[in-house]
């Protein structure tokens, strides 16, 4: 054998080989299948990121490709299956095993599997998924693996839905995947005034995003859940009615990072509520509403008495405003309410404002950086 092939023996290279080709899936394919010595880190790579269901599709035991094929896993067809021995599956389970990340689209597929095998994991080693969730998961099947970090849903594709399917799939998470960190909630549409999800327990939640349209009640019960985890990261679209954040139980008291899309009013009444007073970097970004003069001033001077001792990045985007006319004037009357409070952030570093202008803000009086403690970069921009 000549010696430079013998390299291809060693793990360490072979991975890093492999790996390398991570978006060459016809390379890794070929790599797959000329020599068994290849084939287990090639296909540990090819099959790693997985966008859609079908490659699985031939790899079901005959009975459930049949359902699958004539009844598309309908709940008719699946109500007193007989799930096929293991045997029979052990062509999918070779192939799931592998996957790490799973952008699923609709969840029917995925739900089908996970109901025939009752309480079998089907992809036993997921770390991140992506679904939307098409109906509520049953209450005895296993849909997401302990092992599971990153989860990101959405629900039914339709206005105005009446089942629980997102309160469903969170007590789910909650109880299967301990060790999740990171938990994305968005594009659902809810018509209950109330979220009836029972305690959840994500001991190790570190970041979550919330950019859902739905009521302004049961995004408080949410946040109110969520705020139970160690969450430090937080990212979440206010809805345009106003927000009920009137509780006696503290909303995040371990955030550090904190981006908020609405309006300046909203903004600020949610920003009252996080008990937490260590957030280093705040994003306000509006980009539909009004946003008066009055409302940006109340945020600014909230902004300062809750995190003027901790806050080192400052991002505002305050866009056009049905209620402002002089846009020009305006970003002028914001600097005005917002530069005299810098001096009073001790440790920030950046500032990035976006204001309504119909032109950039170049011909506003210099900033006064030797004001500014610890003040390293100033961005503006025109919106």
């Amino acid at each position: 054998m000549v010696s430079s092939f013998r390299a291809l023996y060693i793990s360490e290279i072979l991975s890093e080989i492999t790996s390398q080709l991570e978006d060459d899936r016809q390379s890794l394919s070929c790599l797959a299948r000329c020599c068994k010595a290849f084939s287990d880190q090639a296909l540990d790579i090819l099959w790693k990121r997985m966008s859609l269901f079908c490659p699985f599709i031939p790899l079901l035991p005959p009975k459930v490709l049949t359902l699958w094929v004539e009844y598309q896993f309908s709940a008719e067809s699946i109500a007193g299956f007989q799930c096929p021995p293991m045997h029979e599956w052990r062509a999918f389970d070779a192939y799931a095993r592998r996957v790490r990340i799973l952008y699923s689209g609709a969840s029917h597929f995925l739900a089908g599997v996970a109901t025939i095998r009752a309480d079998f994991n089907v992809f036993p080693f997921l770390r991140s998924i992506t679904m939307q969730l098409q109906e509520p998961i049953q209450p005895g099947i296993r849909l997401f693996p302990e092992t599971l970090q990153r989860l990101q849903i959405s629900g039914p594709a339709y206005i105005n839905c009446k089942d629980s399917c997102i309160q469903t799939a969170l007590a789910h998470a909650a109880r299967d995947a301990p060790f999740l960190k990171h938990l994305h909630v968005e594009d659902y549409s809810y018509n209950s005034d109330r979220l009836d999800t029972p305690p959840l327990h994500f001991k190790h939640l570190r970041s979550a995003e919330i950019s859902s349209f739905i009521s302004s009640n049961v995004l408080g019960s949410l946040c109110r859940v969520l705020s139970q985890s160690p969450v430090i990261e937080l990212k979440i679209e206010l809805p345009p009615t106003s927000c009920i954040w009137d509780t006696p139980q503290s909303l995040f008291p371990h955030l550090e990072k904190l981006e908020i899309g609405g309006t300046p009013a909203l903004a600020e009444a949610f920003i009252t509520n996080v008990s937490s007073p260590c957030v280093r970097s705040l994003t306000v970004k509006h980009s539909r509403g009004p946003a008066r003069l009055t409302d940006c001033s109340r945020l600014f001077s909230t902004i300062v008495k809750k995190y003027s001792s901790s806050l080192q990045s400052l991002s505002l985007t305050i866009s056009r405003s049905p209620v402002l006319h002089n846009h020009d004037g305006v970003a002028h009357d914001i600097m005005d309410a917002l530069f005299p409070l810098m001096p009073n952030f001790e440790h920030l570093e950046e500032l990035h404002l976006s204001l309504p202008s119909a032109t950039q803000v170049d011909d506003y009086p210099a900033v006064e950086v030797s004001g500014w403690p610890a003040l390293r970069r100033v961005e503006f921009m025109a919106t």
